[in-house]
């Protein structure tokens, strides 16, 4: 009985505290007085009160412009991996003195009427020399000084019409080079024979000789019976099947879009009565097979023995290399790049194709990088070399432009 006691008296203390707590609060109230008590909102005014405070919240988050102020225009933000590359335009302003002839040929590299690395480079070079017979420098300017400003600023207006290639750029390196080098007391005559003559040597000796004698050694690879596939256009290479004529061999010509360059190529071998055959990227791979030897052009090599070439060469040199053809590159020597080139995505030139209301835009690869891994060999005017020796023929140059 000791237990159900100890329980009844503990209810009743609590019974008591509770009635303390209570008569403290009620005399705290009737103290502060009595507050009003809260009107009952009906359903249709609980909800407009919910809405207008939701109305308040959305306000406080997105708050409205002020008048006097403008929002910021959208920024284009490249949204694929390709938005950092360029595509030709014809609608770029000229700079202050820009010649004509500078002008015009910007609008062609834009059109695309130049298409080959080294039709930009002859072309380049003629609208210099061009441009520089009405050359006259300012009254308190050297003509030294002042001629490696102009070329600058050309080279600036075409670069912005076009991606330059490694033969542009090595063209307007030598000009710039002749230029800052001569005297500074020279009179502007002396200064217009000095870079017509060098625009005349550059591309005597750098283009035309070197395409010559790229044919001359790379034809010596063609013997009697071999199949030569061939992807694209290149001087050199219609060089080497020239220098081959004579001989009993066939040429595949492998194309493909958007520029089909393969079509000039198989217009030069027919004139010159050499068995040709024309297949498209698609069809590349029974030719291939059958194959003694893989010819391409390149529009650049690089320091790490990469080749830059038109967009399909890689493929072309990948098929190759499965059915262990050997892959000859010719490429002159003024456009081996001290540059590494990994990928086709570090630096190129998007071309887009015309569209209609029926299809979109496409966009496509000027270029693509076959890796050194696929090139058996590369053929300059200074012999057959492996990928792996460019490095050092970009050196030697290099020493022998600055001597």
């Amino acid at each position: 009985m000791a237990p159900a006691a100890a329980t009844d008296e503990e209810k009743a203390k609590k019974a008591a505290e509770k009635a303390r707590r209570k008569a403290e609060f009620e005399a705290k109230r009737a103290k502060e007085g009595n507050p009003p008590k809260k009107k009952q909102l009906s359903k249709a005014e609980r909800r407009e009160l919910q809405e207008k405070q939701r109305a308040d919240k959305e306000a406080k988050k997105n708050p409205k412009p002020k008048a006097d102020k403008p929002p910021p225009p959208p920024v284009e933000r490249p949204t694929t991996i390709l938005g950092h590359l360029t595509k030709a335009t014809s609608s770029t302003p000229p700079a202050d003195g820009v010649p004509a002839s500078i002008v015009e040929l910007g609008q062609k590299y834009a059109a695309g009427e130049f298409d080959g690395s080294n039709d930009r480079c002859r072309s380049l070079l003629d609208a210099v020399r061009t441009s520089i017979k009405d050359y006259a420098p300012p009254p308190d300017a050297a003509a030294a000084r002042d001629l490696d400003v102009k070329l600058k600023s050309w080279a600036s207006y075409l670069e912005k019409c076009r991606e330059p290639t490694a033969s542009t750029l090595a063209a307007l390196k030598r000009l710039r080079l002749v230029a800052s080098t001569l005297p500074p007391d020279i009179s502007p005559s002396e200064a217009q024979a000095a870079v017509e003559t060098c625009c005349d040597r550059f591309r005597e000796e750098r283009v035309e000789l070197a395409v010559r004698e790229i044919g001359r050694r790379g034809a010596q690879k063609i013997r009697d019976g071999d199949v030569v596939v061939a992807y694209g256009y290149a001087d050199a290479v219609e060089a080497l099947f020239s220098e081959a004529v004579g001989r009993n061999f066939e040429v595949v010509v492998v194309d493909s879009a958007p520029a089909f360059a393969g079509r000039r190529l198989l217009n030069a071998l027919y004139a010159k009565r050499v068995r040709t055959t024309y297949v498209r990227l698609t069809a590349a791979a029974p030719e291939i097979e059958r194959a003694t030897l893989v010819v391409l052009g390149a529009d650049a090599v690089f320091s790490n023995g990469s080749i830059l070439a038109r967009s399909g060469a890689f493929a072309v040199a990948a098929l190759a290399q499965r059915r262990h053809v050997p892959v000859l590159v010719t490429c002159e020597a003024y456009k081996c790049h001290d540059r590494v080139r990994l990928d086709a995505a570090d630096a190129n030139e998007l071309f887009e194709f015309p569209s209609s209301d029926d299809t979109p835009p496409l966009t496509h690869l000027t270029y693509d990088v076959t890796p050194a891994s696929y090139v058996s060999a590369v053929a300059t005017e200074h012999g057959l070399l492996p990928p792996s020796a460019v490095a050092a023929l970009i050196r030697e140059l290099a020493e022998k432009e600055t001597a």
